[in-house]
């Protein structure tokens, strides 16, 4: 039986960018919102209707589930509950500005309140968070080890979101990835959120310098391993 991997101090997928990162950035959400499809907690369904394609969200989480999540997973499934019965991408974006700057707050403030983030440089990780990095890039070689293993296949549910921060799941094999992929390209260019060009990193990854973001990297299999392995970004 091959051994499943744990993340290290039940760290969220929504929390990695602030740890590694020393900042939010939307691929966060975007992995945020997989987690919670995956944990059974939202519904993400593509339909196909007049030719295109639309990505359809519905809440599945009761009162209590809600009230057990952190307060920027709450934040987020408020965000599509309010929405209706059943939201779009597309009928969210008036809500996704005040929706994603108090998700990004909430983010850094549970990092501080956890002792990962300093409390004046919350850009910066204090001791415990450098200890927390390390042991996020031996999870991170430890789902590597095991996509090598068992396939992708492997990776399908609980850690699914942490493997598309990783960058191991290919863009259009799984419908969850599809989805991020889409959230990403739909609010990376709200005001705050929208990514400078990456420059060229230590390692030798000459396919790293032709991504516009740190987003799209660190959700591609060709170069997100190599992004967080190194620290580069950080």
């Amino acid at each position: 039986m091959p051994v499943i991997p744990v993340p290290p101090d039940r760290v969220r997928p929504g929390q990695l960018g602030a740890v590694m990162l020393g900042r939010v950035i939307i691929g966060d959400i975007a992995a945020t919102v997989v987690d919670l499809s995956a944990r059974g907690l939202l519904a993400v369904e593509e339909r196909n209707d007049s030719g295109q394609s639309e990505w359809f969200l519905h809440i599945k989480a009761t009162g209590r589930q809600v009230a057990a999540l952190l307060p920027y997973e709450s934040g987020l499934l408020t965000t599509v509950s309010d929405s209706g019965q059943s939201a779009t991408i597309h009928s969210l974006a008036p809500r996704m500005p005040s929706a994603l700057d108090s998700a990004r707050d909430a983010i850094v403030h549970d990092a501080v309140e956890r002792g990962w983030l300093h409390h004046f440089h919350r850009g910066q990780r204090t001791e415990a968070g450098e200890q927390l990095a390390l042991r996020i890039r031996r999870f991170q070689r430890d789902l590597r080890t095991l996509a090598t293993e068992q396939g992708q296949a492997a990776l399908i549910g609980p850690l699914l979101p942490y493997a598309l921060h990783f960058g191991m799941v290919d863009r259009d094999q799984l419908p969850l990835v599809r989805f991020a992929h889409a959230w990403v390209t739909a609010f990376a260019g709200l005001p705050g959120w929208h990514q400078p060009p990456a420059s060229k990193p230590d390692f030798d990854e000459p396919d790293a310098v032709d991504k516009p973001t740190i987003d799209e990297q660190m959700m591609d299999p060709n170069v997100g391993m190599g992004i967080w392995l190194t620290g580069w970004g950080t």
